[in-house]
């Protein structure tokens, strides 16, 4: 991944980590989409996905874990 499309992405995320494990979420995804369409794209699945991510498109939330007593 450029350094150029991290720091775009880390402008919309705080963690790289979450960030690399939202992207690879939605490139499964857009995978499987395209499987079952038949169709065939010149970028891979990975590029769609860091694309849809840095324009905003892909959808994620922090999920707050309880303390536990």
């Amino acid at each position: 991944m450029e350094t150029a499309s991290m720091e775009k992405i880390l402008e919309k995320m705080d963690n790289r980590y979450e960030a690399i494990r939202v992207i690879a979420k939605e490139a499964r995804r857009i995978n499987t989409l395209i499987r079952l369409s038949g169709e065939e794209f010149d970028e891979k699945p990975t590029t769609i996905a860091i694309k849809r991510t840095i324009d905003g498109k892909v959808k994620f939330k922090y999920e707050q874990q309880e303390e536990q007593e």
